[in-house]
């Protein structure tokens, strides 16, 4: 009798717990660019040692999503003009090609979950936070048919950098009506797993936030990047 195969079961460390949900606070802006981050005050909320938390952090200290300072203070990063315009090309560039794959692969039976979840966003859009965790969660639900964790991993990081900065300078009504516009053309493309349109219309919606977020950076830092250089950019970068 040949042994009976077992594969191995991936067991998530708590570090990583601590980690994910690290992350996860600081995209949805819970935690906002430039705001300390306690050391104690984490390990209390998330009833651990300090061990996961000081190797949580110490991980997104590498990804360059937190700041941990000679003094041992910690705050969430902060970007200039240039940096953002750098990461929201980048996001454009490589959710556009996530989005595509997902056209391919997404199951029949998403498209009617990503329509409720549409309408529980419309429903939250006076309640900003709850709005942008609905907002990270419609993104990710397309990005992962693309099947490419590689991939999937450089957006999220993109996130943890960018988030924080669509809560503080995008937030208004005017630009969220305008975001679940671009929200539904998105999943609308995803239903016909039409590429082209599903491909426009992401790139309309971080034009957008980049049209809110680029210039206030350039107030508050001086930086010579300006939104006309993302846009031409992007301009050139059109297949």
């Amino acid at each position: 009798m040949e042994p009976m195969a077992i594969e191995k079961i991936a067991v998530k460390t708590l570090r990583q717990e601590v980690y994910e949900q690290l992350r996860d606070k600081i995209i949805s802006a819970e935690i906002l660019p430039g705001e300390s981050i306690s050391l104690r005050e984490l390990a209390t909320k998330f009833g651990v040692s300090l061990m996961p938390v000081r190797e949580a952090l110490w991980q997104l200290e590498s990804e360059k999503i937190i700041v941990i300072e000679s003094n041992k203070r910690i705050h969430v990063n902060q970007l200039t003009a240039k940096e953002m315009e750098e990461a929201l090309r980048l996001r454009v560039m490589l959710e556009s090609m996530a989005a595509e794959r997902a056209c391919d692969r997404r199951p029949d039976e998403q498209i009617p979950a990503l329509e409720r979840l549409l309408k529980s966003m419309e429903a939250s859009m006076e309640r900003p936070r709850i709005y942008m965790r609905k907002n990270t969660q419609l993104h990710f639900s397309i990005y992962a048919h693309a099947d490419s964790p590689l991939l999937l991993g450089i957006i999220e990081h993109l996130w943890a950098r960018v988030g924080p900065y669509v809560y503080t300078h995008a937030i208004s009504t005017h630009s969220l009506s305008y975001a679940m516009k671009c929200h539904w053309e998105m999943v609308e493309a995803l239903k016909h797993r039409d590429k082209e349109k599903i491909r426009n219309a992401l790139r309309e919606d971080l034009e957008s936030t980049a049209r809110l977020i680029i210039p206030s950076l350039e107030k508050s830092n001086g930086n010579s990047s300006s939104f006309k250089d993302f846009a031409e950019a992007l301009t050139r970068e059109r297949p």
